[in-house]
């Protein structure tokens, strides 16, 4: 027995296999295939360094983990690292990375509607799109520093610039932002009436905003951030909206200006910032509107939430998303009162109606199935930031619901706030390379409302 094992304990030093409770110590970490990105970007995601002592029973954990966090940089199409024992009992880290292509500049045409069953409820006029030209840098300096500049015309006419550099202190946590914002509109909601936003179309500029703010984010863990906002901004409108609704912006004003400070806590504990399948996230916000005595506004709102993602085997996966929102006062300008029906904070089913209110409740929840999950290999083209398309494939099964509270809701006729709203369906999510995403879902909502939609958008 005693020369099996030694027979066993040689083999297994010349394989590079070892028991479960033997470890190695990391002698070297090397990273490749970063042409552009800087290596510090990469060892900044690391838990790992050199000197340190990896378990057997962890090993597989420990790297999943950590390429995992490489790769919710959003940098990389690809990223894998492999292992190398010595007899020693040392290892090597090799990291190998396919870098994203990082430029793009590129004709951007989008709705001015919120989605796209609201254009299509409206005429799905051509008249209703906005068009322009963005300018998108990812990975300036190869330092992850995120460059952003929007020219736009049409239905809005905006210009926005957005800079971000990861760090800049020498401990790589505090990260900084620049974002400068001008639009005009010739088109604008002036009121929610009926659950609906109700327009008033002109000539003449109606509406221009302005605002600048400045950002540190703080990222003392990997999981975990802290991020401050100071901004800026300026509201105008003309008199056809301030005689249609005195309190577009309060008090029967044309004018608005305001400095406003922002707080954000996030922990983020996914394993795919993209399309999550495990994991958890947590976030809570707060705004104060409004900041010395001349100030036009003098507001405040936070909203807490969070999203777990379980595996449920065999391909079965679900996801369970809470969110809530408290505003103070009561009495709130138009412009600044925000309910459920904008962006992704809205009950599936709901798509064509605006619930505005002082605060508001959401519950969206999945039951995904992945059906595809591949990635095609385009052999006539040479650039490796292309010729892998990755396709993943998830019907799923739909359950939202919420809850909007306004004061004074009989003043725009809401007949949907201050009442419980639900609905079920079924979707299906397609999602490829460099974010894009296309979702359908056919759901019934608590209204004995059938609906289809869809949803198509590239998250930068």
């Amino acid at each position: 027995m005693l020369l099996l094992q030694l027979l066993f304990t040689v083999l297994s030093g010349c394989l590079g296999l070892e028991r479960q409770d033997s470890s190695w110590v990391v002698n070297e970490i090397r990273i490749e295939g970063n042409k552009k990105t800087k290596a510090a970007i990469i060892e900044r995601e690391l838990d790992i360094a050199i000197g340190d002592t990896l378990q057997a029973a962890t090993l597989a954990m420990v790297l999943e983990r950590n390429r995992r966090k490489i790769f919710n940089t959003s940098l990389f199409n690809q990223v894998q690292i492999e292992p190398q024992f010595s007899e020693k009992r040392a290892v090597s880290l090799r990291i190998k990375v396919v870098e994203q292509w990082y430029v793009f500049v590129y004709p951007r045409i989008q709705l001015a509607d919120r989605n796209y069953s609201e254009w299509w409820e409206r005429g799905h006029s051509l008249d209703r799109l906005i068009w322009g030209v963005h300018i998108n840098h990812g990975n300036m300096r190869g330092r992850a520093e995120r460059l952003i500049l929007r020219l736009e015309g049409g239905f809005a006419q905006k210009i926005e610039l957005f800079y971000r550099i990861p760090y800049i202190d020498a401990q790589k946590r505090t990260g900084m932002g620049i974002n400068l914002s001008y639009t005009t509109n010739k088109n604008v909601a002036y009121n929610t009436l009926h659950d609906t936003l109700a327009y008033i179309k002109s000539e003449q500029v109606l509406r221009k905003r302005f605002w600048a703010g400045i950002s540190l984010r703080r990222r003392n863990k990997f999981y975990g951030s802290h991020a401050l906002e100071l901004r800026y901004n300026y509201n105008w409108i003309a008199d056809t909206i301030r005689h249609s609704n005195a309190e577009y912006l309060g008090g029967g004003a044309n004018t608005q200006r305001y400095f406003q400070l922002s707080y954000a806590w996030g922990f983020d504990f996914r394993d795919n910032v993209v399309y999550p399948l495990r994991g958890y996230r947590y976030e809570v916000v707060a705004n104060k509107l409004g900041l010395i005595p001349f100030d036009d506004v003098n507001q405040f709102d936070i909203s807490i939430g969070g999203t777990k993602y379980l595996p449920l085997g065999k391909k079965w996966f679900s996801s369970f998303m809470l969110k809530a929102k408290f505003s103070w006062p009561a009495q709130q300008p138009f412009i600044l009162l925000r309910g459920l029906g904008y962006g992704a904070d809205l009950v599936r089913g709901f798509e064509l109606a605006v619930v505005d209110g002082q605060d508001y409740y959401l519950s969206r929840n999945n039951l995904r199935y992945k059906l595809l999950d591949k990635n095609i290999r385009i052999k006539f083209l040479k650039l490796p930031q292309f010729n892998v398309v990755p396709l993943q494939l998830y019907p799923n099964l739909i359950f939202d619901m919420g809850y909007v509270y306004k004061n004074f809701r009989f003043e725009n006729k809401s007949s949907l706030a201050n009442q419980l709203l639900y609905s079920y369906g079924v979707g299906i999510d397609l999602i490829s390379y460099y974010n894009l995403f296309l979702r359908f879902h056919y759901v019934q909502n608590s209204l004995q409302q059938r609906t289809f939609a869809f949803n198509l958008s590239r998250e930068f």
